[in-house]
């Protein structure tokens, strides 16, 4: 029988799925970070990571050590034929065999599992940012993604940075009145004003001033107009990133998928309509689409596709429906 495996490691974890070519989830599985594979002890680490949510898997499938046909990983702060790639194309043939090996940057696979392997493009609102797509010829491209000193442009760390920013200026006096200046540093378990030093010597991190963005958009339903101004920045940013994969690529007549993924979306309507409003501006065909699959699913759909795998109607309803009876029952992610 032939094997996929998909995996999507990150900063947060590494999460696996294993599937069978009938594109049935027969397996997943979670382990620890495995990004900054040139760091110190980064190629130690992503070995550990790799080989626990593989074994995690391959367990919970009730198999042993197998040959996969095709394995698709998606790593952040990876992109294909880069110096960290062939690194990690190592780590890869220490742990498993595959007959082959496909590595990407994340944003590849969580684009391929929020459109289910069709062409569109995703925008990514995490921590960081990015949009990504892809259209009917193949072809890709994405737009930011610089991260957060040179890019990240409506991002969950712009978000924060901002609402911490503009409740500074106004508790100061030098910026209007918001709701923010007393739920920010209760958020944050700390003064609002300790939150910049406390960022400063690496106490709290990026992702701990992202998480404030759930903040402003609690004070957005509160009808405070410095929350509002800032998440329609943060609308208007993702917009323009969308605008410009699309104009990179050759589309068809008609309307372009985009796939909202990430963090940031977790607000609903209050991010989701100000960015349907802003595309309609800045890229009147785009179409706001709910994600489908997840990524180390959507891993596995490029991993059968590399191999030849038509992914049909019935492979995509039986991996959605696999992937969600499986997770329900995984281990949480590490």
């Amino acid at each position: 029988m032939d094997y996929f495996l998909g995996v999507d490691g990150g900063a947060s974890g590494t999460a696996c799925a294993v599937a069978t070519g009938d594109g049935a989830v027969i397996g997943i599985g979670h382990a620890g970070p495995s990004n900054h594979i040139l760091a110190p002890g980064g190629r130690d680490r992503a070995r550990a990571a790799l080989s626990g949510a593989v074994g995690h898997a391959l367990a919970a499938a009730g198999l042993g050590p197998v040959e996969f046909r095709a394995a698709q990983f998606g790593m952040t702060g990876i992109t294909r034929d880069t110096e960290p790639a062939r690194v990690f194309a190592q780590v890869v043939a220490d742990t498993l065999k595959a007959a082959t090996v496909l590595i990407e940057n994340d944003a590849v696979i969580a684009r391929a599992g929020a459109l289910a392997g069709r062409p569109g493009v995703i925008v990514i609102a995490g921590t960081g940012s990015v949009a990504l797509g892809e259209d009917p010829s193949g072809r890709q491209a994405r737009a930011g993604g610089w991260g957060y000193i040179f890019g990240d442009e409506g991002s969950g760390f712009a978000i924060g940075c901002g609402a911490v920013r503009a409740a500074l200026h106004a508790r100061d006096g030098t910026g209007e009145p918001t709701v923010l200046v007393e739920r920010l540093g209760e958020a944050a378990g700390m003064l609002l004003t300790d939150i910049p030093m406390a960022f400063y010597e690496g106490r709290i991190d990026r992702s701990k001033i992202a998480a404030l963005s759930r903040v402003v958009a609690r004070a957005v339903e509160e009808r405070d107009p410095v929350a509002r101004r800032l998440i329609d920045e943060a609308a208007a940013a993702l917009s323009r990133l969308v605008a410009a994969v699309i104009a990179q690529l050759r589309w068809p007549d008609g309307p372009v998928a985009v796939g909202p993924v990430g963090g940031v979306f977790e607000a609903g309507r209050t991010i989701l309509r100000p960015l349907s409003e802003a595309l309609a501006r800045t890229a009147p065909s785009a179409v706001l689409v709910p994600p489908r699959l997840e990524p180390a699913a959507g891993a596995v759909l490029l991993a059968m596709r590399a191999s030849g795998v038509p992914l049909t109607p019935t492979v995509l309803a039986l991996l959605a429906a696999t992937w969600e009876l499986h997770r329900a029952g995984a281990p949480a992610r590490a």
